[in-house]
């Protein structure tokens, strides 16, 4: 499903003309792929391909909030009045030293397994990561709906209310994954991805690719018409 909505978003972006939708339609399609290998990724249970894996997941945060990053003064220059949004030139050097103690949380426990050693060190290293990745992607999903309610660009704010909703089950994920793993710490990896526990992780999946895919439809509105003949044709 994330595949169709990165097939949706490449093949929208041959079909406009304005740079600014054509950059954000090859953003998401970008960030489509990377979503669908992640999540094709993350049910192996091999400690090497985990690793792999762990570093795969850091890319992709940073390929997320770099979107966010470009999107955020696209959306002030798009404000009739051009109000800045949260500090954004300087919140975003902070935002970034945020996902680097993010990736440290991603990686280094699968390079060096002594440091999330026994239940409380494995619960101090998932709330430290839950932690990071809430504020990093918290605050740029609020930097984002200030920006969407402040643009005058309607399809803009469309593509982005959908992304931003996005980024809102993103932080659903983190939550849910991090209660699990502190309430049945001895969880293994093979009963946390092959058993009912799964269900929701996948349910909130499938709907986040949905939102990709209108984010992507957003940027070249596709409906009906009256041809005045009575018939109605796709245009």
């Amino acid at each position: 499903m994330f595949l169709y909505a990165s097939y949706w978003a490449i093949t929208i972006r041959r079909a406009l003309v304005s740079r600014i939708y054509r950059r954000q339609a090859l953003w998401l399609g970008v960030l489509a792929v990377f979503l669908a290998l992640n999540v094709f990724l993350t049910y192996s249970t091999n400690p090497v391909i985990n690793v792999f894996i762990d570093v795969s997941v850091a890319l992709l945060f940073a390929v997320m909030f770099a979107y966010v990053d470009s999107a955020v003064p696209v959306l002030r220059r798009s404000d009739p009045l051009l109000r800045g949004i949260l500090r954004w030139g300087t919140l975003r050097y902070i935002l970034w030293l945020d996902w680097a103690l993010l990736a440290a949380f991603n990686v280094l426990p699968g390079l060096f397994p002594s440091l999330n050693s026994g239940t409380v060190g494995f619960i101090i290293e998932d709330a430290g990561w839950f932690t990071v990745a809430t504020v990093l992607f918290g605050v740029s999903g609020v930097a984002l709906v200030i920006g969407v309610r402040r643009s005058g660009d309607i399809v803009l704010r469309s593509s982005l209310k959908w992304l931003g909703a996005a980024l809102f089950l993103a932080i659903m994920l983190f939550v849910y994954d991090t209660a699990e793993y502190v309430v049945v710490p001895s969880m293994t990896s093979f009963q946390f991805y092959y058993s009912y526990t799964n269900l929701p992780i996948g349910t909130i999946l499938i709907v986040m690719s949905y939102f990709f895919y209108r984010s992507a439809r957003a940027l070249a509105p596709v409906g009906k018409i009256h041809d005045g003949l009575g018939t109605v044709s796709a245009s």
